[in-house]
């Protein structure tokens, strides 16, 4: 079991290491909740080149990051592997810091041959490593797993926690267009667009789609920019088509999957989203890392998993009273998700809204 970093701890990477190679989680969520440990590593050596690996489909995501040199897409698996490995090589990396928990990750970290290897102790992998590192037991958020790794690495304190990407101009561009906006490139975008994201990988997470519908409706006409309700559109990836389609007829929404929308471009769209409606999947934590107001909808998955510092999030709980003791998880009739109502969405809006119009003007 790890404890809190010391003060004075010596850092198990060495301050000698040039190249840096980061292997990112799968899952879009856990790649924006690993960001702080990127920027962290650049930090700490500031004069290394960092280099991610990841699923190509996550290259967008990453994008534009300042603190991070260049992205590497690969699967690490099969025959692809190897031009996998082989590019790896070519980089000459002296350390390794790996943060999906997989044995198959940890095998492929310790095929690099990349002298410095941390990552987690977890299913067997400590003889994969050259620094297994031993997490802390109980619950604990993505954030905090990775940012106890980042610590243990440097030695240094891991302070600043928030979640962090960046939008390209051509991100802007895409999502200009997916929105028929007729703005000039160099305008700052306004936020005047109610977003759902009615898909999850599970179907026991996903709010009922005539549900999102209905609120969409609901806080359209009582937020309205200029006097006119605000715009509504829907977001999801190809595998959410039928769904997008049926909330964007019954709302009449913009139907941005039919459009073809992009991990780059929704990071675009969601820098000029008002209100973003989200189940318990990617976008919300894409929206925090961009400052975008969201509310949350949490049914069997616990919240307490996927923590983000960002005030500007309403988490709504199908049963908010489940015991310390307890997770969603294993409560999934209790914390069934479509508990939450659609009144406590439109009331959550209401709420954020006022709590944004205290906040100080930047």
């Amino acid at each position: 079991m790890s404890v809190p970093l010391q003060l004075g701890q010596a850092p198990v990477l060495p301050k000698s290491v040039e190249r840096i190679l980061v292997i990112l989680p799968s899952w879009v969520g856990d790649v924006c909740m690993a960001t702080p440990v990127v920027r962290h590593l650049a930090a700490t050596y500031p004069a290394a080149r960092i280099v991610l690996l990841g699923r190509p489909m996550l290259a967008p995501l990453v994008a534009g990051l300042p603190f991070a040199h260049a992205f590497i897409g690969g699967s690490m698996r099969g025959l692809a592997a190897m031009s996998e490995l082989r590019a790896i090589h070519r980089e000459r990396f002296d350390a390794l810091v790996l943060l999906p928990n997989s044995f198959r990750s940890a095998l492929f970290g310790r095929l690099t041959g990349i002298p410095h290897r941390a990552g987690s102790a977890r299913d067997g992998r400590s003889w994969l490593l050259s620094h297994p590192f031993h997490q802390r037991r109980g619950m604990q958020s993505a954030v905090d797993s990775y940012a106890d790794l980042a610590e243990w690495c440097t030695g240094a304190r891991l302070v600043d926690r928030r979640v962090e990407l960046a939008v390209t101009a051509e991100e802007q561009a895409q999502a200009r267009l997916l929105l028929d906006d007729h703005a000039t490139s160099g305008s700052d975008p306004a936020r005047n667009l109610i977003l759902l994201n009615p898909g999850a990988n599970r179907l026991d997470k996903r709010w009922p789609a005539h549900a999102f519908a209905r609120a969409a409706l609901a806080i359209s006409a009582q937020c309205t920019t200029r006097g006119t309700p605000r715009r509504i559109a829907v977001t999801g990836n190809p595998s959410e088509s039928a769904l997008c389609a049926d909330v964007a007829r019954a709302c009449g929404a913009i139907d941005l999957c039919a459009r073809g929308v992009t991990l780059g471009s929704l990071k675009a769209i969601l820098q000029r989203t008002a209100l973003l409606i989200s189940n318990d999947t990617g976008p919300r934590s894409i929206a925090a890392a961009l400052g975008t107001p969201t509310i949350a909808l949490f049914g069997p998955t616990d919240c307490r998993w996927t923590p983000l510092d960002y005030l500007n999030e309403l988490r709504l709980l199908a049963e908010p009273f489940v015991t310390e003791t307890s997770i969603a998880d294993d409560h999934k009739k209790l914390c069934a998700i479509d508990r939450i109502s659609v009144a406590d969405v439109v009331a959550a809006a209401r709420t954020l809204e006022l709590r944004l119009a205290a906040q100080p003007s930047k």
